[in-house]
């Protein structure tokens, strides 16, 4: 799987890896009846036994549900931050006013 992550995502997952040493840090790209394939990022959850791992970035692993992967598999992407906070989400990111994006890769991710 070809997974990138912009500078701003990167920068985002080291100040809440910072804040939580002790915990394990997991993104799930799901297709969940709340957050559809948005990516969640949260503290010590269990990763089940069809989740695939699409990377991983300042030691928080990305991983696809069972029923995603297949969506996306082959598909070069990019996890990303936007400005905005998702209502009612309870990924980590949220609280800061911003949330985390899968899209494709389309050349240089931005920064």
């Amino acid at each position: 799987m070809d997974l990138r992550f912009t500078d701003r995502a990167r920068t985002l997952l080291a100040e809440i890896r910072a804040e939580n040493p002790s915990d394990t840090l997991v993104i799930l790209v799901g297709g969940g009846c709340c957050e559809n394939t948005a990516p969640i990022l949260m503290k010590n959850f269990r990763v089940g036994r069809g989740d695939r791992l699409m990377g991983e970035a300042e030691g928080v692993g990305v991983y696809a549900s069972t029923d995603v992967y297949p969506l996306i598999e082959g598909t070069p992407s990019v996890i990303d931050v936007t400005d905005g906070a998702g209502a009612g989400s309870f990924s980590l990111e949220v609280r800061r006013g911003v949330r985390l994006t899968l899209r494709p890769f389309r050349g240089s991710p931005a920064p």
